[in-house]
């Protein structure tokens, strides 16, 4: 490790800002797609002439909600739109308390019909391998000789 890369590591490490540098890449994969509950009593009619299949939703876990335990309301920006349904909530909330990032968007549109108005689809990134974790140098060393590609980096 050069100097300058210590005296890096060091300072970012004392406030707790290491991000070792990986050979691992973020893919996302869609957990979730279903209609949003709810729409006649919140801010649908609000935004709706505004809203496009693949505009982004926000989700935010509401812990007080008295109804449901699990409650996950949609926003479309600062509106209202309504709630993940109570029987499909559990694992999203969850996912959400453990503060993993997930991305809502829009998947269909049908403004026609008030309870079936707008789906949401939920995106959450898996880490993956990028494409040099293949070449791996396991396929021909034994685990003890081959180069260790997942520790690379600068602090290893």
């Amino acid at each position: 490790m050069k100097r300058l890369d210590f005296i890096k590591a060091f300072g970012l490490g004392s406030t707790g800002l290491v991000i070792p540098q990986t050979n691992f890449a973020q893919k996302p994969i869609k957990i979730y797609d279903n209609y949003i509950k709810g729409l006649t009593h919140y801010d649908l009619n609000k935004v709706k002439k505004q809203m496009s299949v693949g505009d982004a939703l926000l989700l935010r876990r509401e812990r007080e909600n008295i109804y449901d335990s699990f409650a996950v309301a949609v926003f479309y920006d600062t509106k209202k739109l309504g709630y993940l349904p109570a029987y499909e909530n559990v694992v999203i909330s969850n996912l959400l308390e453990q503060g993993v990032k997930l991305n809502g968007f829009v998947s269909k549109l049908n403004l026609q019909d008030v309870y079936q108005a707008v789906s949401i689809e939920i995106y959450a990134n898996i880490v993956v391998e990028s494409p040099s974790m293949i070449q791996t140098d396991l396929l021909e060393h034994r685990a003890d000789d081959a180069i260790d590609k997942y520790r690379k980096g600068p602090f290893f």
